[in-house]
């Protein structure tokens, strides 16, 4: 397969996941979906007033065996919501896990993505308890984010206090260097877009959220590991392999393959990101 058929066919596997996210959420908008209170097997809850700071709680937080936060990527795109990824959060569900999917706001660039990130996060700490999520759950945390979403969770644990809660940082094909996206216009310059500015016109902004440059100051406590496919056609595992974290590859796995629950990859992906 080429390079562009490769390409093309990531992105008809997202359009088909965005597919079946639009389907089940259309199911559970009729039958499950819930708010406010105790989490029940599907809940929505609003963390801010903008109609995309939601979040999707998908799992018994009763029974469940840990607790994943997934934040979905899109290159920062207005146009890419968390629909994509509502399939593994289903699929995590199903795998008896609780999965908090987190939508933000794309539109407006830097810093919203970042802010709303971090609120979602702390939102999420702060409703366990209300939600009836059982300790075993709450103690097996793992926090992961995919493709631009890897990159928010990276710049959000960079962030962090040194002391706190430790917990597991799993980013899925993590765009880790916006310097070099910005320089090389990947994403049809998606990263410029979002940042505003190139760096040598406003350096504040990638100071603050690239993943290269503050990888150091993420806390000891903080179990990070990255999870790439070898065959990722969107974000090159290059990213990854020079990041300064362990590295899980995904032989053969392009960058739909880590969060499409149909893929013959995916389980190996589940265990890399509860292990």
């Amino acid at each position: 397969m080429s390079e562009d058929e490769a390409t093309t066919r990531e992105g008809e596997r997202f359009a088909a996941l965005t597919t079946a996210g639009a389907a089940l959420d259309q199911i559970l908008s009729e039958s499950a979906w819930t708010s406010g209170g105790c989490a029940s097997r599907f809940s929505r809850y609003e963390y801010g007033t903008d109609p995309d700071q939601f979040l999707e709680v998908h799992g018994d937080p009763v029974t469940a065996s840990a607790l994943v936060i997934l934040v979905h990527g899109g290159y920062f795109r207005q146009r890419t919501d968390l629909t994509h990824a509502r399939p593994m959060a289903a699929a995590l569900a199903e795998a008896g896990v609780l999965c908090v999917l987190v939508e933000y706001r794309r539109a407006g660039g830097q810093p919203n993505c970042l802010n709303d990130v971090t609120a979602a996060i702390s939102f999420t700490s702060a409703s366990l308890s209300d939600w009836g999520v059982n300790a075993r759950a709450r103690d097996n945390l793992v926090v992961s984010g995919h493709s631009a979403g890897g990159c928010l969770v990276l710049a959000w644990a960079s962030h962090l206090r040194e002391v706190g809660t430790e917990f597991r940082l799993r980013p899925l094909a993590p765009i880790t260097d916006l310097f070099r996206e910005v320089e090389d216009g990947l994403g049809e310059s998606a990263v410029l877009d979002y940042m505003g500015a190139a760096p040598n016109e406003d350096l504040a902004p990638y100071l603050r959220e690239d993943p290269r440059s503050r990888a150091l100051l993420i806390p000891a406590r903080v179990d990070l590991r990255t999870i790439h496919g070898d065959r990722d056609q969107t974000v090159d595992i290059n990213f990854s392999r020079t990041f300064p974290a362990k590295l899980t590859i995904a032989e053969g796995a392009d960058h739909a393959d880590v969060v499409d629950p149909d893929s013959p990859y995916f389980p190996f992906v589940i265990d890399a990101l509860l292990g």
